[in-house]
C-alpha cells in the first residue's frame, strides 16, 4: 500500500531517454566511369577538344573549393625507368612540399615523378596530354573533381611511349 501511495504522490515515472542516434558511414565513390576513348586511332579534334573543356570545367570547381593543403597517394608508370612505388604527396599551399612512402615514413626529397603530381599538376598533365597525344583517358574523383586516372599514349603504334598515373585517397589537411 505505501507503493501506491508513492506512486501516486509521485506520479508516472518519466519516459525512458530517446535511443543515441545512429552514426551513418558514408562511403565516397571514388570511381566512375572512365573517359575511354579509341585505342586504335589517334584522338579527333572534337574529341580533344572535349577532354580539355571538361579539365577546365572541374580545375575551376576544385578551385571554388579553396583545398589548398592535402595529402593524396600518387603511383606513376610509363616505358621509362621510374619506379612505379606508389607515395604519398603533401601539398601545402598548393605546392608540394613532401614525399611519404605509403607507412608515412619520408620518402627522400621531393622528386619526379611524383612530386609534380599535385591537383593542379594533374588537370595540366589532362590538358597537355589532350594537345598532344594521340590516345588519352581519364577519370575524375565522383566528390572532388579531381583527376584520379590519366593513361596516354604519345603515338599510336609506336612502341614505349606510353605512361599512367594514379592519384587517389586524397586528404584534405588542416
Amino acid at each position: 500500500m505505501g507503493g501506491a501511495l508513492v506512486m501516486a504522490c509521485h506520479g508516472a515515472p518519466p519516459p525512458a531517454p530517446p535511443p543515441p542516434p545512429a552514426v551513418v558511414t558514408v562511403v565516397r565513390d571514388t570511381t566512375p566511369p572512365r573517359r575511354r576513348p579509341p585505342t586504335d586511332r589517334p584522338l579527333k579534334d572534337a574529341e580533344r577538344d572535349s577532354i580539355v573543356r571538361e579539365a577546365q570545367t572541374l580545375r575551376v570547381a576544385w578551385r571554388a573549393r579553396g583545398i589548398a593543403d592535402y595529402r593524396m597517394r600518387v603511383t606513376v608508370g610509363c616505358f621509362c625507368p621510374w619506379p612505379q612505388t606508389p607515395a604519398i604527396l603533401e601539398v601545402r599551399r598548393g605546392v608540394a612540399v613532401q614525399l611519404r612512402d605509403t607507412t608515412g615514413r619520408a620518402f627522400g626529397p621531393l622528386r619526379e615523378p611524383w612530386s609534380i603530381y599535385t591537383v593542379e599538376g594533374l588537370f595540366d598533365a589532362v590538358e597537355q596530354g589532350a594537345r598532344r597525344n594521340d590516345i588519352l583517358e581519364v577519370a575524375y574523383d565522383a566528390g572532388l573533381g579531381y583527376p584520379t586516372y590519366i593513361r596516354g599514349d604519345a603515338r599510336v603504334g609506336l612502341p614505349d611511349d606510353w605512361f599512367w598515373v594514379r592519384a587517389t585517397e586524397l586528404t584534405p589537411r588542416p
